[in-house]
Formats: C-alpha cells, structure tokens, sequence
C-alpha cells in the first residue's frame, strides 16, 4: 500500500508551506523616508494642515470625524510625502495669521486675492468655485433666462449679491440658508436656486429632483498657500499637487463629494 508514504509526504508539503506563509507574514513592513523633515516643516514626521471645518463639502465633522475635500487632499498629499497628517481648524480667512504664528505648515482653500497674496505663497490650486444655478433636473436655466422666473438665493452670499446687483432684490426670495432654498425649489414654490457651486452640487444629493444648471459667475481658484518664505515646501507641495493630479486623485475626490459637477470657468484679470 502507498497510500500512507503519499499521506505523509503531503503533510510534510503542508507544513513546509505553513512555516513559508508564516515567514512571510512576519517580515516587517518597509520604512518610509519622510521627503520632508524640520525646519521645511515644524514637526517631524507630521504634516500640520490648516482647514476650515465649518465649511462643508471642503471641511466638516461628521460623526466626530473631519471629512471633506480639503480634508481628503490634505491626507493624500501627506502621504504622498511620507508623513502623518495633523489637521488644525482654521477660521475662514484666518490662514495667513496661522502660518505666520507658525501653528500650520499649509493651509487649505486659500483664495488669490490682492490681500493674500502678500501675506502667502501658493504653492498650488486644485479647485474652483462660485455662484451657480441650480433647477429642475428637467430644465436647462441660465443667467440669460432668469427674465421671468422667481429665485431663491441665501441672504449675503456672493449669489445673492451678484442678483441683487444685476436684477434687483425685489426679485429674490431670500432664504436664510441654501438649503431653505433647495426646499422650496423641491416642492415647486420657486424655479431656480442661485448658490455656491460647490456647496450646491454637495448638497442636492439629498434632493433627487434638482440638479445642476449653469454657472452665474466666474469662479474662483481655491489652493494650497504657505507662509510667503517657505519656498522649499511650496516646490514640495507643488509637485505633489502636480502627481496627485496626474494620477486622477484630485478628479477622484472631487466626485467623491461634487458628483459630475462639470470644471468651471475661472476668473480672469478682465473679470474684475
């Protein structure tokens, strides 16, 4: 009978196997080489990235987690450099004041204006928004068309501002937050929404019957700033963006949070 000398010689194949499996599994994970170190960045190993978590889709708490698209591209970006990513909260338009009290080493969302263009250095953008409309899934508006609808636009936004400019705020139903104004347009009180197109195309995912229309206004570039003398992590941060990029990860998140919003067009010299 050769059937027990076949038995052990694929036991002893069974275990050879299993101290290989093991082996393997106990080899340690290659270390990864920080491509920045102090002073380029103030910790070691650690990326300090100030956003804006009231700021949603951009920056946000969900479920006691930050989540958002300067929150995904801020981790994407660390680990493409080899380091950990710390995120600080940042107010609106406090990002120069915290570069300069040197609690961040990037900032998100920053915004080219002549004001922070002196007190920052963009390392690179990766975004662009401002005011659009927003209607039935069914219809097409556009700014040249909104003679005889009625529009909804949250109190003080740029949409609101750029309406009541051009058509006058007697024409607007003015809502206290866009989502008010996406409600109204849900059950038909109004025709169109006027809003961030960001904010916006985030937003009507919770309404199935609204989507997209037109942009109203140019828009404008959204970044990655750091403090004005920091030209060594500003090329780091550059290329990086650039790889990013390259590889479809910004496209990526963008969907993540924006759906198909198409790109916009971005403001020019001639625009202001």
């Amino acid at each position: 009978m050769r059937f027990p000398h076949l038995a052990r010689i694929a036991l002893v194949a069974l275990l050879a196997l299993a101290v290989a499996g093991c082996g393997l599994a106990e080899e340690p994970e290659p270390e990864i080489t920080p491509a920045l170190e102090p002073p380029v960045i103030g910790e070691e190993g650690v990326l300090r990235v100030g956003v804006d978590l009231d700021h949603p889709p951009f920056g946000g708490v969900d479920k006691g987690r930050e989540a958002g698209i300067d929150v995904d591209i801020a981790s994407a970006i660390a680990k493409e450099l080899g380091l950990e990513v710390e995120l600080v909260e940042v107010e609106y338009g406090g990002g120069a004041a915290a570069l300069d009290a040197g609690v961040v080493d990037i900032v998100m969302s920053a915004t080219l204006t002549e004001e922070t263009v002196v007190q920052m250095s963009f390392a690179g953008f990766y975004a662009a928004s401002g005011p659009a409309l927003f209607s039935s899934a069914e219809t097409t508006v556009s700014p040249d068309s909104l003679g005889g609808l009625s529009i909804a636009v949250q109190e003080g936004s740029e949409a609101y501002w750029k309406l009541a400019y051009d058509l006058g705020e007697d024409r607007l139903t003015i809502t206290e937050t866009l989502r008010e104004a996406f409600e109204l347009l849900q059950v038909d009180e109004i025709d169109v929404v006027a809003g961030d197109a960001f904010v916006g195309a985030y937003m009507v995912r919770d309404f199935d019957a609204i989507a997209f229309s037109a942009q109203l206004a140019p828009a404008t570039s959204l970044g990655v700033a750091v403090a004005p003398d920091a030209t060594e992590l500003s090329a780091a941060i550059r290329e990086t963006l650039d790889a990013l990029a390259a590889g479809g990860v910004l496209e990526t998140i963008r969907a993540k949070w924006v759906g198909d919003l198409p790109a916009l067009e971005v403001a020019t010299d001639e625009d202001a």
